[in-house]
C-alpha cells in the first residue's frame, strides 16, 4: 500500500475552505417590474421569523422603509424617558413611523410596565437626556401629534390621574375613530358623562379595558344625549371599585351590544349596591355572554340566565371550610356546588375556579360531596364540558377522572388538540417557511 494512503494528514481538498455560492443582486430594471404587492407578501413572510433580514430590507430604498417599519415597530411605549426623542423623530421630514405604528401606550411612571405590553427591544429607546422621575403628564400636545397616525387601532393610558382630567383630551381621543382597543389604568376622568360619549364615539371599539378608573361626577348621562354604544364590541374588562354606575349604564344600553362575548370583572372592595348592579348587568346580556370571568359568584348573581355560556372562570375563590356570616356561604364547598347547578349552558366546555387560601390545602380539605357532584355533571349541560380545575392537583385528576367515566372519555380529544397547538406554535425558521400556509 502506497506511503500516501497510509499519511494520518488529510488531503488539501478536504482542508480548503468552501466558498458559498455568490450572490447576484437583481438588476434595477428587473426590480421596478415586481409588483408592490408582491414585495408586500415577500416583507410579510420575512417578518414572521428573520428580524434581521427585515431591518435589512428596511433599508433598501424608501418604498420598502414602511412596509418594513410598519412589522417592526408596531408598538410604541411613551413615558417621561422617552417623549422627547420620540416627538423629535416626528419632526424629522423624513419620518414614516406614523403610518406603521399600531399601539401606542402612555405611563406616568417610566419604570412601570403596562401589563398588556411587555417591555421589549420593538418599543422606542429611552431618552437618556431626560431626567429621571421627571414628572410626565397626557397633555394635549402629545395627543394632537399623535392624530396622523393612520394605522393606530390601539390605545393605552397608565398612570394618569390628571392626565385625562381636562375636556380638550376627552376630545382628542374621541378624534381616533378607528381604534378598536382601548385601555385606561389608574386614570381620572371630569365626569362620567363626558367618559361616555367619548366610548360612544369609538363606534370600531371591539376590546374596552378599565383597571381603577375614577370620576369626579358619577352622573349618569341621559339616553338622548349620547349616540349608541359601540355596536361591535367583543371583550369588556372591568377591574374597578365602585363599578355600579358603569353596570347600571351597560345594563341600559345592553340591547345595543349584539356582540359582547367576553366579560371579566374584578375587584376586592364591591359593595351591595356593586353587587346588586352587577347582577342586573348580567342578567340584561343574559345569552349573549360567551365567557365569564368573576372574583367569586355573588350570591345577587343567577347564572341560569347565561344559556349561551362557554367558559366560566372564578378568579379569586377565597376558600372557607366554615363560613362567617350567610353571605360568605359562596366561598364554602356549597357555593362551588350552586355555581355548577345554576350552569344550564350546554356549549359550557371549561369552568376553573382558581381556589385560593392562606395556608397549604391537601386533597381532603375542600369537602366536596362526591356523589352530588356525580349528579351534577351528569346533567346533559355538561355533555360537553372539557374541564374543570381547582388548581389543586388531586382535585383536577379526580375530576378528569369523574368527567371521563360519565361521558365516555371525551377528554382524550382535548388533549391531543391541546398538544397539537404546542406543536404548531413552533418558531418558524428558514426551513420552515415554505411550510406556511398562504
Amino acid at each position: 500500500m502506497p506511503d500516501s494512503l497510509l499519511s494520518s494528514e488529510p488531503r488539501r481538498s478536504i482542508l480548503r475552505r468552501r466558498q458559498p455560492p455568490p450572490v447576484t443582486p437583481l438588476s434595477p430594471d428587473i426590480c421596478r417590474r415586481i409588483p408592490k404587492e408582491v414585495v408586500e407578501i415577500i416583507i410579510e413572510r420575512i417578518a414572521s421569523f428573520d428580524v434581521p433580514t427585515l431591518r435589512a430590507c428596511s433599508l433598501v430604498c424608501r418604498s420598502w422603509l414602511p412596509l418594513s417599519r410598519g412589522h417592526l415597530i408596531p408598538t410604541v411605549s411613551l413615558s417621561s424617558k422617552n417623549v422627547r426623542s420620540f416627538l423629535r423623530l416626528l419632526d424629522s421630514p423624513y419620518s414614516t413611523i406614523s403610518q406603521s405604528i399600531h399601539h401606542v401606550s402612555v405611563q406616568s411612571d417610566s419604570n412601570a410596565i403596562s401589563h398588556r405590553r411587555p417591555r421589549e427591544s420593538r418599543i422606542y429607546p429611552p431618552d437618556f437626556n431626560v431626567t429621571q422621575g421627571c414628572p410626565f403628564t397626557c397633555d394635549e400636545t402629545l395627543l394632537q401629534r399623535l392624530t396622523p397616525f393612520t394605522a393606530l387601532t390601539s390605545l393605552s393610558f397608565s398612570w394618569l390621574r390628571e392626565g385625562l382630567a381636562s375636556p380638550t383630551s376627552i376630545t382628542l381621543v374621541q378624534g381616533f375613530s378607528g381604534l378598536t382597543k382601548i385601555e385606561f389604568r389608574t386614570c381620572t376622568f371630569p365626569s362620567f358623562e363626558k367618559f361616555a360619549g367619548m366610548i360612544c364615539s369609538l363606534q370600531k371599539l371591539r376590546w374596552l379595558a378599565l383597571m381603577d378608573v375614577t370620576w369626579d361626577d358619577l352622573t349618569l348621562p341621559e339616553s338622548p344625549s349620547h349616540p349608541v354604544l359601540p355596536p361591535h364590541l367583543e371583550m369588556l374588562e372591568l377591574y374597578l371599585s365602585p363599578i355600579g354606575h358603569i353596570c347600571t349604564w351597560i345594563a341600559a344600553h345592553s340591547d345595543e351590544l349584539n356582540y359582547l362575548e367576553t366579560l371579566n370583572m374584578c375587584s376586592a372592595f364591591w359593595e351591595d349596591i356593586d353587587s346588586i348592579a352587577i347582577a342586573w348587568m348580567l342578567r340584561r346580556l343574559g345569552p349573549k355572554v360567551k365567557h365569564l370571568s368573576l372574583p367569586w359568584h355573588l350570591p345577587e348573581v343567577d347564572l341560569s340566565h347565561h344559556t349561551e355560556l362557554r367558559t366560566l372562570r372564578i378568579s379569586h375563590l377565597w376558600f372557607k371550610p366554615v363560613p362567617d356570616n350567610p353571605a360568605e356561604e359562596c366561598f364554602t364547598a356549597k357555593g362551588i356546588e350552586k355555581t355548577l347547578l345554576q350552569l344550564n349552558s350546554p356549549y359550557i366546555r371549561n369552568v376553573d375556579f382558581r381556589v385560593l387560601t392562606l395556608f397549604q390545602m391537601t386533597g381532603s380539605e375542600l369537602g366536596l360531596d362526591w356523589e352530588k357532584m356525580w349528579k351534577i355533571l351528569s346533567r346533559t349541560c355538561f355533555a360537553q364540558l372539557q374541564g374543570i380545575t381547582f388548581g389543586l392537583s388531586a382535585y383536577d385528576k379526580k375530576l378528569r377522572l369523574m368527567l371521563k367515566k360519565i361521558w365516555g372519555g371525551r377528554q382524550g380529544d382535548s388533549d391531543d388538540s391541546r398538544r397539537h397547538s404546542k406543536r404548531s406554535g413552533r418558531r418558524l425558521t428558514r426551513l420552515h417557511i415554505d411550510e406556511v400556509p398562504g
